[in-house]
């Protein structure tokens, strides 16, 4: 039940409970668990306490009908049979259905009310409004009302959602010749059993013998195939001939007959369906309400009335709204005298019990007729292919057992060699990064060789430089000698190489210049392990990025396998894209709707607004397409869209904000 009915039949029972705590006794409060501040106070609170118990006695088996069909805060609708006993035990305590002498022509008469009798037996008839008997009567009949007005609703919003299903998969089936072709498979059999029928039974009944031979019966069956031949030829010309598209349905020529049957089956359903709506938002538009300044019990036989009118109509108005709706407020307006409560009950009880069935039985032939056929006769070619070709496959699949178990396995080792060379040690690898690992960290060079080459240099400097001092050098001088050596300052060296390369030949035989050159070397081999250590200190604390940067593809990758695997095995990704393609097609429909109307007028139709009901019931049973964070909120605008009172601007407003916020997610 969509939340603006909910809402209205709990606000109704709570209503019926005020006027129950102000009409009755206060004496009446505490049986039906009532509040006290609004009881009212009559001449009957003043009764000693044994007329007061005698009292409560005498009405206790109906204050205990009354008090089943009150809906307590938090509670649910009662059901169907609770309020068929409920009402029968009602009938067999109540006084007038005791003394009542000719009930089912008083019921019969009554069942006519809304036709306009020139004759009224109850005419003039007026009960006590100080029998407190009367009173818990009518509260027992108000109730039951409201109790029938939430189950036809229900039953009506219920019933009208099937109806778009089949529809829109009659628009499937229509929407190309392959969608036409499917169904003609699948319906073949069925199609050749009626077409056998009525060639045999147009055969029968030409025969004129009493006992037709062999021959007889061959002869008037070929006949009837020819005739059925050439009518099913002047057919098909006749939609080529008449068709809007007339390249279209040449090409389609043998599948004319099935298109015909599926627009025939479609529109069934869609006249049934408009029905259906009218009589939902007819049920959600009338004014039943309780209230204490008025006559609420006229009201609720006339609500009554009502709904036996929408509930016996509705199946048999199908194409003709128009004429429902004006039965309907015939019946509405019809002016109608006051009857016993029991009249009324006994017609609800009449309409729980046979009413309502016979519609819901009348309903589910119509659906078996035109509806979208059964699982069976869907599936039952792919289950014949499957049986067909089991055989052959089978064999083909034990020949080639060997190269499918080798593929296989190879699958397998790929898959497990991806998972532990790709994602495990990716994985390990930056958790050693982040403990410090020094065994997994990146390493350009040695940690120790810049420093042996360093102090390798240095002695080579140090040596050079005593050697080509006279004096010598002291050890103060042979330290800032190695200071300037680890900066990078080897001039102790270039200078004498300088004076060497005066006389090359001379000096590289007896001079210091290939010494020298040695010494050049070593410094080169430095300068290029301090560069390569500057960039080893750049990877290394680059290291844990280029860890991630290495494990996020491999983990991207099994993640969305994963996923794809899990969705594949539950179906929850068809079915999600489903709900999306749903939300989107109701969504547009009901925008059409408020779109259209509001050029008409600030209110919707009867037939439009129970299909807005119906289309926000869907969008609200597909609320998981919405993040969780957002489905109050989604909630909440779905309440306005199908709250009537707002008007048709608002209401598209509401619907273009719903695009605006949450179609992103779909």
């Amino acid at each position: 039940m969509c939340t603006i009915v909910d809402a209205r039949i709990h606000a109704l029972l709570a209503d019926l409970e005020f006027l129950a705590s102000t009409t009755l006794p206060s004496l009446y409060t505490p049986r039906l668990g009532l509040t006290s501040a609004h009881a009212s106070s009559t001449a009957l609170d003043e009764l000693s306490t044994s007329e007061a118990d005698d009292l409560l006695e005498a009405t206790e088996p109906l204050l205990v009908a009354l008090n089943q069909l009150l809906i307590r805060p938090g509670g649910s609708l009662p059901s169907i049979k609770t309020l068929e006993s409920t009402l029968r035990t009602y009938l067999i305590h109540s006084s007038d259905a005791k003394h009542a002498k000719s009930g089912k022509e008083e019921i019969r008469t009554y069942f006519r009310s809304g036709e306009l009798d020139d004759e009224d037996p109850w005419d003039g008839y007026e009960d006590s409004s100080s029998d407190v008997s009367k009173q818990v009567e009518w509260l027992i009949v108000a109730a039951g009302a409201v109790v029938l007005y939430g189950h036809l609703l229900d039953a009506l919003l219920n019933q009208t959602l099937p109806l778009s299903e089949d529809i829109f998969y009659w628009d499937n089936v229509l929407s190309g010749p392959s969608g036409l072709v499917v169904y003609s498979i699948q319906t073949a059999p069925f199609r050749f059993v009626s077409l056998a029928q009525d060639i045999f039974t147009d055969a029968r009944e030409r025969l004129t013998t009493q006992r037709p031979s062999l021959s007889d019966w061959i002869t008037t069956l070929r006949a009837s195939v020819h005739r059925h031949r050439i009518s099913m030829r002047r057919l098909s010309v006749l939609t080529r001939a008449v068709a809007p598209t007339a390249v279209f349905k040449r090409a389609m020529s043998p599948l004319s007959t099935v298109y015909k049957d599926v627009q025939t089956k479609q529109q069934q359903l869609r006249q049934l369906r408009d029905a259906q709506a009218a009589a939902l938002g007819l049920l959600v538009g009338e004014s039943l309400h309780f209230r204490h300044d008025t006559d609420w019990r006229r009201t609720v036989e006339r609500v009554v009335d009502v709904m036996q009118a929408i509930v016996s109509g509705v199946s048999e108005s199908a194409g003709q709204v128009e004429n429902f709706e004006a039965k309907v407020f015939s019946v509405s307006s019809a002016p109608r005298s006051r009857r016993p409560p029991y009249l009324v009950a006994q017609k609800i009880l009449a309409m729980t019990s046979d009413t309502l069935p016979a519609q819901s039985n009348s309903l589910a032939a119509i659906v078996r007729r035109a509806g979208k056929p059964s699982a069976l006769t869907r599936y039952w070619p792919i289950c014949v292919c499957t049986l067909a070709f089991s055989g052959t496959l089978g064999q083909i699949l034990f020949n080639r057992r060997a190269s499918i178990a080798q593929w296989l396995a190879d699958a397998s080792t790929t898959a497990l060699d991806f998972w532990n060379n790709w994602v495990v040690e990716p994985a390990k690898n930056i958790i050693s990064t982040i403990r410090h690992d020094d065994s997994a960290q990146v390493a350009i060079v040695g940690r120790k060789s810049l420093q042996a080459d360093m102090q390798s240099l240095e002695r080579m400097v140090v040596d050079f430089a005593v050697d080509n001092t006279d004096s010598g050098l002291s050890p103060g001088e042979i330290e800032a000698v190695r200071a300037e050596v680890r900066e990078g300052d080897v001039s102790a060296v270039l200078r004498v190489y300088e004076k060497e390369l005066k006389a090359p030949l001379k000096n590289a035989v007896r001079g210091e210049l290939i010494r020298t050159l040695l010494i050049q070397m070593q410094k080169t081999k430095v300068d290029v392990e301090v560069a390569i250590t500057g960039i080893d200190r750049l990877l290394k604390s680059q290291e844990l990025v280029f860890g991630v940067v290495a494990a996020l593809p491999s983990s991207i990758a099994c993640y969305f396998a994963v996923g794809w695997v899990r969705r594949l095995y539950s179906g929850n990704g068809m079915k999600s894209r489903d709900r999306k393609a749903t939300v989107v097609r109701t969504l547009g429909n009901v925008e059409r709707m408020l779109t259209v109307r509001s050029g008409e007028g600030e209110w919707l139709s009867y037939r439009d607004e129970g299909l807005v009901l119906c289309e926000v019931h869907v969008l609200r049973n597909s609320a998981d397409v919405i993040p969780r964070e957002l489905r109050a909120d989604w909630a909440r605008d779905l309440g306005d869209v199908e709250d009537i009172k707002l008007g048709v601007h608002r209401q598209r407003d509401t619907v273009e904000r719903i695009w605006r916020v949450y179609g992103r997610f779909f």
